[in-house]
């Protein structure tokens, strides 16, 4: 027996913003010694936002909800922040947690407006 293709879909959505929030966690494990040097001062910052932006595109693309999938990909981003406490070379950087929030609301907000014109587009067609 299959599952119906719209939770499938659902799954399959779920599974790559679950997937990629697994990528983020393993990769914040990694000591800082075997982390290669930034090429610029802020490109970490630059890091954070586009990992996160991702998140948050997925996680609003899984759960149809825009401002919901940017908090909730922020606060895992803060929790990210929190368990590098406990890496070796790592720590807690509150403007790492920031530039989380910031990628997982452009994330979300890009998904958003693709929905709203995928709509309009899809409106204007029928």
């Amino acid at each position: 027996m299959t599952a119906p293709p719209a939770l499938a879909g659902r799954f399959g959505r779920w599974a790559a913003a679950v997937v990629w929030a697994a990528a983020i966690f393993t990769a914040s494990s990694i000591p800082s010694a075997r982390l290669p040097a930034p090429a610029f001062s802020g490109a970490d910052k630059l890091v954070h936002v586009a990992i996160f932006a991702l998140l948050g595109w997925l996680v609003a693309r899984a759960s149809r909800r825009g401002p919901a999938a940017a908090l909730g990909a922020g606060a895992y981003g803060a929790l990210d922040e929190l368990h590098q406490r406990f890496t070796p070379g790592r720590f807690m950087d509150p403007w790492d947690a920031l530039a989380d929030l910031v990628g997982a609301s452009a994330g979300a907000a890009a998904w958003a407006l693709g929905e709203t014109r995928s709509r309009r587009r899809d409106g204007a067609a029928s």
